[in-house]
């Protein structure tokens, strides 16, 4: 008996990287682009943008070095209006704004603005002695640098793009749009390669399913061209096959079928008691009967196009032909989902298991139809023994019985559930078992489960 359990989800590397062709191949476009412009944006940033922010800052702080030394050469010389007048001038051939505030209770915060100005500020310390403090002002777009003097504040402001190269963020929004645009192309060219992939996966799908693939062509690169036409000339040979399979399977039938239409025609000429003529009579019935099953089996589907299909209207003539012949069928109107179905396959798969439920499973059946955005799940529930779990899947093999007689009228040729199941798995379905149980615990039915998928079903 085969393993039915899950398998366990194994969570790893590989489960953090996309499962479709198109995905994987976008990341591995970008993800190599995208660690290279991190990697020319760390060097570009360490090196260029801060040798040229320190070269910027040492140029500001000779300036304002000069400035304050001039203010305070002459201060030595002159008054302080005088001293204020001369540096001012000084400042002004800068483009720096220079004044003094002389107030008693105005005093330098030493280290103030350290680390947001790391190197304009180790440049002012290493040549001025005294307190120096600096504040960036935003909303006039400066920075404002104080100095302590013996008589108050030397207030100093210098622009802000004396001291940030504006090429940085030129440069980084260039990096950031060549990858967006790259990017933007590459996406688009890959989406047109993967679509032919896409195509042929889509028709390799309809095919597995037995619908029409007649209109698929070929397109995409060589190899994938080379592909598509492999699979139509694989189809073509799917197709020769199940013509000739059913062409055989049709003489089959009719040489089969002759010497059984004989062997009654002397049946009735021939001389002898009744109850042996009804012995003989059944036991032809039988064979052909049998000669039916095993052929219904070997034939399959075969021959027979997908069609979309209300399936709850397909439940409900099905059980309507039950209650015609006063058989116990319910069914519950349910809701209408089409989908694209072989008529006759699904039809006979519905009515073996039906037929199960009521020759086994206490006389009734009850049909759900259970519709979900992946699934459609059609249910036969009975109320009988039930089967072992053990032999849930055992059943499924061609001529399977529990039933232990050889009866055909009690137990049949053991075909039924292996019709119904290469029906379901020809849609890309299956067919499950499962014990209903009551409180207690005890076997209360049988619910088979019909299984159809929603998601491989192309648009008609």
């Amino acid at each position: 008996m085969p393993n039915l359990r899950k398998p366990r989800r194994r969570y790893g590397l590989k489960s953090l990287f996309p499962s479709n062709l198109f995905a994987r191949a976008l990341l591995i476009l970008v993800l190599p682009m995208l660690i290279s412009q991190l990697i020319i944006a760390h060097v570009f940033y360490d090196r260029h943008w801060g040798s040229v922010s320190r070269n910027m800052a040492s140029s500001v702080v000779g300036d304002i070095t000069w400035i304050h030394q001039n203010y305070v050469e002459t201060r030595a010389n002159f008054d302080a209006a005088t001293a204020l007048e001369k540096t001012t001038a000084l400042a002004k051939q800068l483009g720096v704004d220079v004044r003094v505030d002389a107030r008693a209770n105005q005093r330098v915060e030493g280290g103030r603005g350290r680390r947001d100005f790391p190197d304009l500020y180790a440049g002012l310390k290493q040549r001025i002695d005294g307190p120096i403090a600096l504040r960036l002002n935003d909303e006039e777009g400066l920075v404002q640098v104080r100095i302590g003097l013996a008589e108050g504040v030397l207030h100093i402001d210098v622009n802000r793009k004396e001291l940030i190269s504006p090429t940085t963020t030129i440069f980084l929004l260039w990096m950031a749009g060549t990858s967006l645009l790259t990017t933007l192309i590459a996406t688009l060219f890959l989406r047109n390669q993967v679509k032919p992939i896409v195509t042929l996966a889509r028709a390799a799908e309809r095919l597995g399913l037995g619908q029409d693939v007649t209109d698929f062509k070929p397109r995409g690169a060589s190899e994938v061209r080379r592909a598509g036409r492999a699979f139509l000339v694989m189809s073509a040979r799917i197709a020769r096959h199940v013509q000739s399979r059913t062409e055989m399977l049709a003489g089959i039938s009719h040489d089969l079928r002759t010497p059984l239409t004989r062997m009654k025609l002397e049946l009735e000429l021939a001389s002898m008691d009744a109850v042996t003529r009804t012995a003989l009579g059944s036991d032809i019935d039988e064979m052909g009967k049998m000669i039916d099953e095993y052929l219904n089996f070997a034939r399959g589907d075969a021959g027979e196009l997908a069609e979309p299909m209300d399936v709850n209207a397909l439940l409900a003539d099905v059980v309507s032909d039950y209650e015609r012949s006063k058989r116990a069928v319910m069914f519950g109107q349910g809701p209408t989902v089409e989908l694209m179905l072989r008529p006759h396959a699904i039809r006979r798969a519905l009515t073996n298991l039906i037929d199960n439920a009521l020759r086994y499973g206490g006389g009734q059946a009850t049909l759900t139809l259970e519709p979900s955005a992946t699934f459609v799940r059609i249910k036969v529930t009975d109320v009988g023994k039930g089967i072992a779990e053990i032999e849930q899947e055992t059943v499924f093999k061609p001529f399977t019985r529990l039933e232990p007689s050889r009866n055909n009228q009690t137990g049949g040729v053991g075909l039924g559930l292996s019709i119904a199941r290469a029906a379901a798995q020809s849609h890309g379905g299956d067919i499950t078992l499962e014990n209903q149980r009551d409180a207690a615990g005890k076997v209360t039915g049988l619910e088979v489960t019909l299984r159809l998928p929603r998601a491989v079903q192309p648009t008609p």
